[in-house]
């Protein structure tokens, strides 16, 4: 019996270091997983900062790019300095001073002159054609692109009917037979109305 009870006890000791054993080798195995993951995810911050700092030097170098470029447009030059124009601007600007835009008229249907300008752009409507005296023009309804036109067919009452009549369907297409006007104090007043005439 004493036997017995000695191989049992034996076989529990055994069993108990094999568990032991397992249980080391087990925490082993995770202590290296733990240490695995957590240098892997160390690179992978490491990678994700690296790229993030590529990213902002190509933002930053693409910045500077535009801005250089938006600073020739405008002929910006730091305090101190002379302003210089490039002569083929000049030209350009003065090519036509007869021509003028405006964006839309007034609910009285003028145009305020302060409010001129000397090149078309996605806001202006109408060209003024000045005469020799600089008080008296024809003026036309003029759109730079479909976008425009839509907006200006949408919006009639401000952009078209103050300065002038339509016929036909509003649509894409059209031709205007100009219309006249006069300056008297500051404004441009309708003398007649310009005709649209949608295709």
């Amino acid at each position: 019996m004493e036997t017995i009870l000695s191989l049992f006890v034996l076989f529990l000791a055994i069993a108990y270091v094999e568990y032991r054993m397992k249980s080391v080798r087990r925490d082993s195995a995770d202590d290296r997983t733990d240490a695995k993951d957590y240098f892997a995810t160390k690179e992978e911050v490491r990678n994700a900062i690296r790229k993030l700092n590529e990213q902002m030097a190509e933002f930053h170098a693409a910045t500077e790019e535009r801005m250089a470029s938006l600073e020739e447009k405008a002929f910006f030059t730091p305090a101190g300095e002379e302003k210089t124009v490039a002569p083929a601007d000049v030209e350009e600007e003065q090519s036509d001073p007869s021509v003028v835009y405006f964006r839309w008229p007034a609910d009285d249907g003028s145009f305020n002159d302060s409010q001129r300008q000397t090149v078309q752009t996605e806001e202006t409507y109408y060209l003024f054609r000045l005469d020799d005296s600089r008080t008296r023009a024809e003026f036309s309804f003029v759109t730079m692109s479909d976008t425009q036109l839509s907006k200006a067919n949408n919006s009639s009452k401000k952009y078209i009917e103050r300065a002038c009549n339509f016929a036909g369907a509003k649509s894409g297409r059209y031709a205007c037979t100009p219309g006249r006007a006069h300056l008297e104090r500051g404004r441009w007043i309708i003398d007649q109305k310009a005709r649209i005439e949608y295709m």
